[in-house]
């Protein structure tokens, strides 16, 4: 079985970058099939993280949404919810 890192929800968006990239990473070596990258992912989280995912997924079922069992589709949602708007414009600025 492949050992994830944990995820603990808005810590800070680098700890989110560094999550999603060595989450990614071990997908790759590990070569994980498209199917079961979501239900491996979401093992990982902890704390209050755990809860959002929890309403997240109910809210979708409430508005008949399809469930999330694709990577990019997660990492879009939780890049949503983790990565501000201004980020970007932030690091353009440094640059």
């Amino acid at each position: 079985m492949i050992d994830l890192p944990h995820f603990y929800g808005k810590e800070n968006v680098e700890k989110y970058l560094d999550w999603e990239m060595k989450v990614e990473k071990l997908f790759a070596c590990h070569h994980v099939m498209e199917e079961r990258k979501v239900p491996l992912a979401t093992l990982s989280f902890q704390g209050n993280v755990v809860y959002w995912w929890t309403a997240l997924e109910r809210e979708r079922g409430l508005h008949k949404d399809p469930p999330i069992e694709y990577w990019n589709d997660l990492r879009r949602v939780l890049r949503r919810h983790h990565i501000p708007s201004y980020y970007n414009r932030e690091l353009m600025d440094k640059l």
